[in-house]
């Protein structure tokens, strides 16, 4: 009687054993976007919950290529915690049905894996479109280091005046990672001027040969506002 008592307890603490453990839960685990055009982005929440009663501890987070996840706010949730992950899928360069996954590994004995699934159809723009991610790959920001009442008499389109003696002072407003371009009437300050930006955490600064003077005397007033209208 006593032996059996005995068994019943060790089988009692195994289910209670195998019972405790994380469990990873979401609502939805799959995303339909509908209809897009392509080079939109797509951008979907998903939230992930721990509905077992030990710790949940998520290791890892990957994505299909095109898909991209934001770092989550907690990583290690209790029982009952929850949290978001955000997603975001570029549609550029996908036509037809697409199906992006998303994988969450943690420390769930029974889902180490969950994967996530964000599907719709990428519909091919019109011919006049142009996708933002097409933007940021060319974008280019042209600046004329001349006083401005030279920037006023003519400058190139597109180009923003900062004097020579005040780029410094915009170091902490220049985007990173961006083409800049600077130019002054010959190129001796625009020089001076890429390297001073090179050096301060802008590798991708340049400075036009010959300046305006040299635009103008290939080009003549092509993109070039002037005064005289």
């Amino acid at each position: 009687m006593k032996a059996g008592f005995v068994f019943l307890l060790i089988i009692i603490a195994l289910g209670a054993t195998v019972v405790a453990a994380p469990k990873i839960d979401v609502e939805g685990s799959m995303y339909d976007f509908g209809e897009i055009l392509e080079g939109i982005a797509v951008a979907h929440t998903f939230t992930l919950r721990n509905v077992g009663d030990e710790s949940l501890v998520i290791k890892r987070v990957r994505a299909d290529c095109g898909c991209t996840t934001t770092d989550l706010p907690k990583d290690n949730l209790s029982p009952g915690e929850s949290t978001e992950l955000e997603i975001s899928v570029d549609t550029a360069g996908f036509r037809g049905n697409i199906a992006k996954r998303i994988y969450i590994e943690s420390n769930d004995p029974t889902t180490p894996t969950l994967t996530l699934r964000v599907t719709g159809t990428v519909k091919q723009p019109e011919r006049y479109h142009i996708a933002v991610s097409d933007l940021d790959y060319l974008f280019y920001l042209l600046i004329d280091l001349r006083d401005p009442e030279a920037y006023a008499t003519a400058h190139l389109m597109g180009a923003i005046n900062i004097p020579y003696a005040e780029l410094g002072d915009w170091t902490s407003r220049l985007p990173q990672g961006v083409l800049i371009i600077l130019y002054d009437q010959d190129g001796s300050v625009s020089d001076e001027a890429a390297q001073m930006l090179s050096g301060a955490g802008f590798p991708e600064a340049k400075s036009l040969l010959g300046g305006l003077g040299e635009w103008t005397r290939q080009f003549q007033e092509k993109l070039v506002l002037s005064s005289s209208g």
